[in-house]
């Protein structure tokens, strides 16, 4: 006590118990911080079916989406996003677990994920294992893929799942020439008519339901529309005139030195409509110029009808008080030819088949643009980031966006991976080609399409049943690959996004100056086969930048007098064949 009287040592002990004070009042609020949960994030899916990015926010200005243009400015845009196999049942089996499909085997519609891999969490069963309320309507899987919209594991059943009802899809008139239903079938009567009013009407009593027994909620509203056939409400046709349509000009033909492999008649060897009747849809002659018009017509008039019901499902979210804390996700399962390199449907490895919108909207995110490449596989991790959640299954291959979100002059990886099988009925012509009914270890060639900032690079391989071969019937790619049936390179617009008949024009692959892009693609090709399936999370990253260094690498040996060239040899032919 005699030296707590001294000056300097009443000082210190002063010193001492302010610091013992500050450090305990610190150590209560870290334990406070640490005990307080972070707020529940909600879901809401806007999944569209067949939608490529023809929305105004994404420079198509002729279409009229106002509601989905406006949840863009919100939000971040994804300019490059793309699905990882173009077609409905393989892609949804795949983004819904965030697995490529070479790691399902999934490729077609005869498997699904349930089938191939059992055990695996799907997204909606994912957040519903960790307490939401998980409610989806329409399309969200391919119907039957899994059996019955994999009801009992993905939902919770707080309403029973709303399931897509055919006769409310379909056109019941047809031409009286041919007999064939319309594909362009503007229809009067009741908005509950149409399959996509009754998905919105779900969806929005769903997020209710969940707000009422104060739960996060993941509701998935699978809107169907812009699926063929073009059946619409007649007041969203109505919107548009043939006039102001633009049909594809220098993508009418197929693209100059295109293999025939690359090109389909899959899904669509004829097109429909009231003034033109039946035409057939051929490798070698495109469709007329104003029925291709008309064509279009109904396809943005029901991207407008999309538009209209993902409003009100908006609507409804931000009136009660969504916008804080609800995450908003618009996207597709691949894109839609619409004339471009002579097609009238998806079932190809080019951009407007693999290319998607992808529009996220979240609390604490500033809205921007984005040209970082992404896949479809990376919304489960994406989502689970968002919402807060831990301990994601480490089978899910893709990465998380939210780094891009939160900085979008970043990326996670410099590519992306479209992939696409072919079962020709003739090989002399392997554009005639059918692979939806066949087992996997039936098919007999598919093909890979890398896309890296200028470029889209494909190569289609023979499968061979043997486990050195790419693909064979008990698990993922490894080893060697067989020599390639086909090549293609094209070098596509980097400065312009939103021209869509800028796209694949002509194949430059046999081009001198390609030969060493050629090179160093392929090598990323081969390498993002033989190791995208890690075991791991270390693993999968280090083959993400494995690629990445290898498309890298790649990229100077095309310098600008070379790329000048290509581009020139790409635009030096303005049709192609026949």
């Amino acid at each position: 006590d005699k030296y707590a009287k001294h000056p300097h040592v009443a000082a210190a002990m002063r010193r001492s118990t302010s610091l013992a004070v500050l450090l305990g009042a610190a150590a209560a609020a870290a334990s406070s911080k640490k005990k307080q949960k972070k707020k529940p994030v909600n879901v809401l899916w806007l999944l569209v079916d067949d939608l490529r990015p023809q929305l105004g926010a994404y420079g198509q200005r002729e279409t009229q989406t106002p509601r989905l243009d406006a949840l863009a400015r919100e939000g971040v845009v994804f300019e490059r996003a793309y699905c990882q196999l173009s077609v409905c049942a393989p892609s949804r089996n795949s983004f819904m677990t965030g697995r490529r499909p070479d790691s399902l085997r999934v490729y077609n519609f005869v498997d699904h994920f349930r089938s191939t891999t059992p055990d695996a969490i799907a997204l909606p069963e994912f957040f519903r294992n960790k307490g939401y309320v998980t409610l989806g309507a329409g399309k969200t899987y391919q119907p039957g893929k899994p059996p019955m919209y994999d009801e009992g594991r993905s939902w919770s059943g707080e309403m029973p799942y709303l399931h897509l009802t055919k006769n409310l899809t379909r056109c019941a008139e047809r031409h009286p020439s041919s007999n064939k239903f319309l594909d362009v079938c503007p229809t009067e009567g009741s908005d509950q008519d149409f399959m996509d009013r009754r998905t919105a009407d779900y969806s929005i009593e769903a997020m209710s339901i969940a707000r009422g027994r104060k739960k996060p909620f993941f509701v998935a509203c699978g809107l169907y529309r812009p699926h063929l056939r073009w059946h619409v409400p007649r007041r969203f046709y109505d919107l548009y005139g043939t006039s102001n349509i633009r049909a594809p000009m220098k993508t009418r033909q197929v693209p100059v030195d295109m293999p025939d492999v690359a090109w389909a008649n899959e899904g669509c060897h004829t097109m429909t409509t009231r003034e033109y009747g039946t035409k057939k849809v051929m490798i070698n002659r495109p469709l007329p110029v104003q029925m291709q018009r008309d064509l279009v017509r109904g396809y943005v008039a029901c991207v407008s009808w999309v538009d209209h019901l993902s409003g009100e499902v908006l609507d409804a979210l931000d009136g009660s008080g969504g916008r804080a804390d609800t995450v908003v996700l618009l996207s597709s399962d691949h894109g839609f030819h619409l004339g471009e390199q002579a097609s009238w449907t998806k079932h190809t490895l080019f951009e407007h088949s693999a290319r998607v919108p992808f529009v996220i909207r979240a609390p604490g995110i500033k809205p921007g643009r984005t040209r970082a490449p992404v896949e479809l596989i990376d919304i489960y991790r994406t989502l689970a980031d968002l919402a807060h959640l831990s301990n994601v299954p480490e089978d899910v291959q893709g990465s998380s966006l939210v780094p891009v979100l939160r900085d979008t002059h970043s990326q996670v990886r410099n590519f992306s991976l479209t992939q696409y099988p072919r079962c020709p009925r003739d090989w002399s012509k392997m554009w005639d080609a059918n692979c939806k009914r066949l087992s996997a270890k039936d098919i007999p060639v598919m093909g890979y399409s890398l896309r890296v900032p200028g470029w889209r690079f494909t190569e289609w391989y023979r499968w061979e049943r043997d486990p050195r071969a790419p693909i064979f019937e008990g698990g993922p790619p490894r080893g060697r690959v067989s020599t390639p049936i086909a090549t293609e390179l094209y070098a596509l617009p980097e400065t312009v996004e939103d021209d869509f008949d800028a796209f694949e024009r002509r194949n430059v692959a046999a081009h001198a100056d390609a030969a060493c892009a050629l090179r160093g693609l392929r090598a990323a090709l081969l390498e993002l086969l033989a190791c995208q399936h890690g075991a791991s999370a270390r693993d999968r990253a280090a083959c993400d930048a494995g690629v990445t260094a290898r498309v890298n690498a790649a990229a100077p040996c095309v310098g600008e007098r070379a790329r000048a060239a290509l581009m020139r040899a790409r635009d030096g032919v303005s049709s192609a064949r026949g």
